[in-house]
């Protein structure tokens, strides 16, 4: 998949994640960066990779807990937000490196504790998750971490979007998965799984609707806001 970059302009990194009392609560980000440490679960000596790191948000994030992170993106709108914020927090343990997820010829091999792929699976079809996938493997230690953290087209939202039913897709959501196809991918990749959840919306009300209904089988499925995975290479 080339870059889209039409879909990804300065327009788009600047309204990145607006806040919003019901659609972006403070709970959101919240419960996303408890997910994010979750599934990548840095440590102190650990160099982590975050793919698709936009405005390096999830990479400051990472920093206060890992020894370096490197924060890989395609847009240099992007790469140059993300800098300047790095710059104005003072953070000297991030740096940034352009380049697409497929391709991470410049990260050496086995050099690599950890990779966190946060909200960015959605935005890449089949042929390119499985060259990212192997890529990761190709950087990652043995042993090494790969965390993700997605949409569930199982998600009745997600449903409604994929079908036009009163919600619409974000044009850059090209390829929204169930888990069972990211069990599919990973393995192909060599991958094992070490982590498989999910988490509930953060929206008030909806919530508490969601965390009864998300744990019941066969219908549970419905009601699971994201996708939590942590592989592990071999």
């Amino acid at each position: 998949m080339t870059f889209e970059r039409e879909l990804y302009d300065e327009a788009y990194w600047r309204g990145l994640h607006p806040h919003h009392w019901f659609k972006n609560p403070p709970r959101k980000y919240a419960e996303r960066d408890r997910d994010v440490l979750r599934v990548v679960a840095p440590r102190p000596s650990d160099v982590v990779l975050e793919l698709g790191s936009a405005r390096g948000d999830v990479s400051f994030l990472l920093a206060r807990h890992a020894r370096e992170v490197i924060g890989v993106d395609a847009a240099p709108e992007a790469i140059a937000m993300a800098e300047e914020a790095r710059a104005r927090l003072g953070i000297e343990s991030v740096r940034w490196l352009e380049a697409d997820v497929a391709d991470l010829a410049p990260v050496p091999d086995r050099s690599v504790d950890a990779v966190a792929a946060i909200d960015l699976v959605e935005h890449v079809d089949d042929p390119t998750l499985e060259a990212m996938l192997r890529e990761c493997r190709r950087v990652l230690r043995p042993g090494g971490r790969l965390g993700i953290y997605t949409p569930d087209r199982a998600h009745y939202v997600e449903r409604m979007k994929a079908h036009d039913f009163v919600l619409k897709q974000f044009p850059q959501h090209i390829a929204v998965r169930r888990v069972a196809e990211y069990r599919r991918l990973l393995a192909g990749a060599g991958f094992s799984i070490d982590l498989e959840t999910w988490s509930v919306s953060p929206f008030p009300l909806v919530r508490w609707v969601e965390r009864a209904l998300a744990p019941l089988p066969l219908l549970g499925p419905t009601f699971r806001y994201r996708i939590l995975l942590r592989a592990v290479a071999p």
